[in-house]
């Protein structure tokens, strides 16, 4: 990633709740980030209303709903991931930010306003990446973000600044007098990104942003799009790909049009495993009677053998306040001779345990909620 020194830290504040009609709530608080670039850095925007609020909104093709009551607010200045395979509501839930789409029932707001009646200075405010490629086929990449810059008024001389910026950022630089059509698949999807940010806009929507890009480059991008976070900017990005959950301050995880969880990457683990998860490794093999001792612990929710006769994986409620019982516990059953390290499960594995527990939960939904819900 190109780019200076180090930007300030934006300060954690974004909620994920599922809930299920009755007013009780899960609360998820978010992780942060700094990075360098070129944004400039701003001052915390925590006290500002929300940038997108959907309240209970569902849309309906005929008699085909393919989002359903979904709710949550993104506030300003964070990166928000919204995760699901291929037909889960993706699109459709970014095409009623945009306004391109009405709710059927519910409420969307874009600046406190339904976007479908957002002023042109509203308007400019955004930057909207589709899925597809839109821009010119026969302008050159160079050509393509100038002509980009000139649609929302950027001056000529910030549109040269502003493109040279960006086809370094997204790695273009020595392809910038290629035409668009004889681009590949993946740098036409990275010329997209680099139009989508050429007027500095404040809100962000990225429709699989990533898609076709090789995994070097996708951590480079999401660099480039947390050092934006940092500069103040909101992000709203859609993806398939689950590991990139670990980028975003929170996540997500949509599903049949329903938003089965939500949170940081963090609490979605913890809320997939049960607790935080540790790997126990002794001189010899585990007893089968201590394995059942450790289940009656108050404090372990979960045990599982390994392949190796010599270890255990033990999920416990929390790894900072219980380490040091378990620690107690096995310097009894072993004579101190435990070897104990964390586990932190991959977020493919997290996203199968979720869905599962929503396909197996009564009404086919998380934890039993009708109502599924993330603010």
């Amino acid at each position: 990633m190109h780019g200076g020194g180090k930007m300030a830290t934006m300060p954690p504040e974004i909620r994920g709740e599922v809930s299920d009609g009755t007013g009780g709530a899960a609360v998820a608080g978010a992780n942060t980030g700094a990075g360098a670039g070129i944004y400039a850095p701003m001052p915390s925007a925590s006290d500002l209303p929300p940038v997108v609020i959907f309240d209970r909104a569902t849309k309906k093709f005929g008699k085909d709903e393919v989002l359903r009551g979904l709710t949550f607010t993104v506030p300003q200045g964070r990166v928000l991931g919204v995760i699901g395979p291929s037909g889960s509501g993706k699109s459709t839930m970014v095409r009623l930010m945009l306004g391109m789409y009405r709710p059927t029932d519910g409420l969307v707001t874009l600046f406190g306003k339904e976007p479908w009646k957002l002023r042109r200075t509203d308007r400019e405010r955004i930057g909207y990446m589709p899925q597809d490629f839109v821009l010119y086929p026969t302008l050159t990449a160079e050509e393509t973000l100038h002509f980009a810059a000139s649609l929302y008024g950027v001056p000529p001389r910030r549109a040269h600044e502003r493109a040279r910026e960006l086809l370094k950022f997204v790695e273009l630089d020595d392809a910038r007098k290629r035409r668009a059509d004889d681009l590949s698949g993946g740098m036409r999807r990275r010329l997209s990104l680099a139009a989508t940010l050429v007027h500095d806009p404040d809100f962000l929507i990225l429709d699989e942003p990533t898609a076709g890009i090789d995994p070097i480059l996708r951590v480079s991008i999401w660099d480039g799009l947390k050092q934006a976070r940092d500069g103040g900017k909101t992000l709203v990005v859609t993806t398939q790909y689950v590991t990139e959950a670990e980028y975003c301050d929170a996540v997500l995880l949509v599903y049949e049009g329903a938003i089965i969880a939500a949170g940081t990457p963090d609490e979605l683990r913890r809320s997939a495993t049960g607790g935080d998860m540790l790997d126990v490794r002794l001189n010899g093999a585990i007893e089968p009677h201590t394995a059942d001792r450790l289940r009656q612990l108050d404090f372990v929710t979960h045990v599982e053998g390994r392949e190796r006769p010599d270890e255990i994986r033990v999920t416990v409620n929390s790894v900072q306040e219980d380490l040091p019982m378990l620690t107690a516990f096995f310097d009894l059953e072993a004579g101190g001779h435990a070897e104990v390290q964390p586990y932190v499960p991959s977020f493919e594995d997290v996203f199968i345990r979720l869905v599962t527990q929503a396909r197996e939960a009564p009404g086919g939904t998380i934890n039993g909620h009708g109502g599924d819900a993330a603010r």
